[in-house]
């Protein structure tokens, strides 16, 4: 562990790659630090002076019983501040000072409109920015006196306004008035409304007799039940009966229903009395005695007796006279009854005459509720505008709000407040160290191209089997292969074949290897040749073979032509011994892609390529195709099913992620056999790849200038 960095949990690998990153960029770095220095030199250089003024206005307000503030509504604090610097009193302050056209005023003597705002103590406090410093101390008073004016103005030609639409409108409004009682008064006047009062006066008894009715036929058939009880007497009749006869409505004359066959009958006297000149309860007296006294005699006298004779025909007399007036009595009931049914019915008829009548007097009542409520809002609105004239009229004059310039706070006449240079240099140097920081994470934040071997185990869940580190042109006289005798190139491809062969140790014995890319121009084909000739080092039998049978490029490095080749063997039936091509080493031969012809793509799917490579696998220890890329090619795919595995080639820095993730995604949908992933051109110039690679890959710093030595150029893969 390094000292100062454990405390803080920070490792030398972080340290390293964020060094990395910016010597990387230093350039960049450096040209944007300098870019913000010269453009706030630039601005200082260029920008105008602008001078300042900060000043006081005092400002006070008191509620006043009565003002015109509810008429005006300008005396809002929102409201002063916008109206003491809206442009037209800035104008009329120009105008005032003779600073010219307004046109030009805030290119020439204003930087910004003037600012005011409410401070601590409720006074307005108001900045001005101007070019020009000899209207600083003037502008405020000034501006202050325009708009106290422009107040007062814009008040009278408001109260004016006011004064002449409310007279009109009350005006109108009186007329409305007048029209409504002269309509309120014709509606009164009107004879359906009288007919509608007639009647509903004739008619407003009608539900209380109806009741009247129906309770006094209730109490009738209560004694019309009761009466035909057996037991009761001729005298417990009749003074049941008597109770009808005081609150009795039939009359002598009245027509009443007979209930006897006939429709009606006429009441005469005998029907109402028995033509006695005593009443019953006279008559139940003189029985009462005359019982008494029989009674009495019966104690003395038999019945033949004649002085018990003449007493028991008076009590005979007695009993008849009380049976008419029960007879009289009944009948009297009996039409009582009848009248009351007949008058119910009659009161019922009339019941939808009384409904008609309560409903058209609530219409009318409901239209003339309507006429009055138009006329007591034709009264308030009138009434409400006399108010706002009365106040007008009164309290025009009576300002709740006063101002009064008081001092200047702070004047910048003489040393502009802009640009400032303390902070102008502090801004610049800010700006490039965030442009400076910024705009290379935001590269790198941005550069989706794969350039770490642990990012691709991680994301492409695939064996890093080795890295080829990125070589300058000029560093090398041709294709860098390890036949040169360069031992670190040499290394380089051990420790590749070395992971590969470990790999094809857990999964299928690497007899025959495709090497693959995703992209043209990524260096598989160096990475194939010097696989071959690694593995030919080891005295093992290998045979390199072009299967790019569109862009063939192997025999260029050997210096070979191209044909005859593979595309002959599978098109022309060429023994492909006669296609192989020896080397300086005798453990390697090599099959170039032969001639381009027509169809010969096709050929790598049939069960000829498939017989080629069965009598491949037995005169060869390993055998190493070179193909196209896998993306947009279907050469490399159509291979898989004959072969034991592939290497996958990734060019650092170049290759989207995206397509590597494609192609592998394809390969492997295809069951290919993926050993692992070979980085190529990987950049070891930088601190982070230095620092991570050098342990892990036992690369040295001197490695990498090694190559800086040789002077010839490297031609393009």
């Amino acid at each position: 562990m390094i000292p100062g960095f454990t405390k803080q949990g920070v490792n030398l690998g972080d340290v390293l790659l964020y060094v990395a990153l910016a010597l990387k960029h230093l350039r960049l770095i450096i040209l944007l630090f300098c870019l913000a220095l010269t453009a706030g030199l630039l601005y200082y250089a260029c920008a105008r002076p602008v001078y300042m003024v900060q000043s006081v206005i005092r400002y006070t307000t008191m509620e006043r019983p009565l003002d015109a503030e509810k008429v005006f509504r300008d005396s809002s604090e929102r409201e002063l501040i916008a109206q003491l610097t809206a442009q037209h009193i800035v104008e009329r302050t120009a105008k005032r000072l003779g600073l010219g056209n307004t046109r030009n005023l805030y290119s020439k003597h204003l930087k910004v409109a003037p600012r005011a705002r409410f401070g601590a103590d409720r006074n307005i406090i108001v900045q001005i920015f101007a070019y020009n410093p000899d209207i600083l101390q003037i502008w405020t008073p000034t501006m202050l006196e325009e708009f106290l004016a422009y107040r007062d103005e814009n008040r009278a030609e408001t109260r004016a306004k006011i004064m002449k639409a409310y007279t009109e409108e009350m005006k109108e409004i009186t007329q409305r008035m007048e029209a409504s009682l002269k309509s309120r008064f014709q509606f009164q006047n009107d004879k359906q409304r009288m007919d509608i009062l007639l009647r509903l006066d004739e008619l407003k008894e009608l539900p209380r007799q109806i009741t009247i009715t129906a309770e006094r036929l209730t109490v009738l058939e209560r004694i019309k039940i009761t009466l035909e009880d057996q037991k009761l007497d001729s005298i417990q009749k009749l003074s049941l009966l008597s109770t009808i006869d005081k609150d009795s409505s039939v009359r002598v004359g009245d027509v009443v229903p007979s209930g006897n066959g006939s429709p009606t009958v006429v009441v005469v006297p005998d029907m109402m009395s028995s033509g006695s000149k005593r009443n019953w309860e006279d008559l139940m007296k003189e029985r009462t005695r005359i019982s008494d006294v029989v009674a009495e005699l019966g104690k003395k006298y038999l019945p033949a007796n004649p002085k018990m004779s003449d007493w028991v025909k008076k009590l005979a007399e007695a009993d008849k006279a009380l049976d008419g007036e029960l007879l009289v009595a009944r009948t009297r009931y009996n039409l009582e009854y009848a009248s009351l049914l007949k008058k119910k019915a009659e009161l019922q008829n009339r019941l939808p005459d009384y409904e008609r009548a309560q409903i058209a007097n609530e219409n009318y009542l409901q239209e003339l509720s309507l006429t009055e409520a138009g006329k007591l809002g034709f009264g308030a609105i009138y009434a409400e505008m006399a108010k706002k004239i009365s106040m007008l009229d009164f309290g025009a004059d009576k300002e709740r709000a006063s101002f009064r310039f008081q001092q200047h706070t702070e004047i910048r006449d003489r040393v502009p407040v802009s640009p400032n240079r303390p902070k102008l240099v502090l801004y610049s140097l800010l700006a490039g160290l965030l442009l400076s920081i910024g705009v290379p994470f935001l590269i790198e934040f941005l550069d989706h191209t794969v350039t770490d071997v642990e990012d691709v185990e991680h994301t492409y869940r695939a064996r890093a089997l080795g890295i080829v580190p990125k070589l300058e042109a000029k560093q090398l006289s041709g294709y860098p292969t390890i036949s040169g005798g360069d031992r670190h190139l040499i290394e380089n491809f051990r420790v590749i074949r070395t992971n590969l062969l470990s790999a094809g140790a857990g999964t299928k014995n690497p007899q025959v290897i495709l090497v693959a890319s995703a992209m043209p121009e990524e260096g598989k084909t160096v990475v194939s040749v010097n696989l071959a000739l690694s593995f030919a080092q080891m005295g093992e039998k290998t045979l390199l073979v072009d299967g790019d049978l569109r862009r063939g490029r192997i025999h260029r490095i050997f210096d070979f032509r191209s044909s005859p080749g593979l595309s002959n063997v599978l098109m022309e039936k060429l023994p492909w011994r006669e296609a192989c091509r020896t080397t300086e080493n005798e453990f390697l031969l090599m099959m170039p892609c032969g001639k381009h012809l027509e169809g010969v793509t096709e050929m790598v799917g049939t069960p000829a390529f498939e017989e080629l490579v069965s009598e491949w696998r037995k005169s060869f220890q390993r055998i190493i195709i070179d193909t196209p890329p896998v993306l947009g090619l279907s050469e490399s795919v159509m291979m898989q099913r004959l072969i034991d595995g592939v290497v996958f080639v990734i060019w650092s820095g170049r290759t989207p992620g995206r397509y590597v993730q494609s192609a592998i995604d394809l390969l492997r949908s295809n069951h290919s056999n993926i050993y692992g992933v070979v980085l190529n051109r990987l950049d070891l110039s930088g601190v982070s790849n230095y620092y991570n690679y050098y342990n892990y890959y036992y690369y040295s710093y001197n490695y990498y200038y090694s190559y800086k030595d040789q002077p010839k150029k490297l031609e393009k893969v």
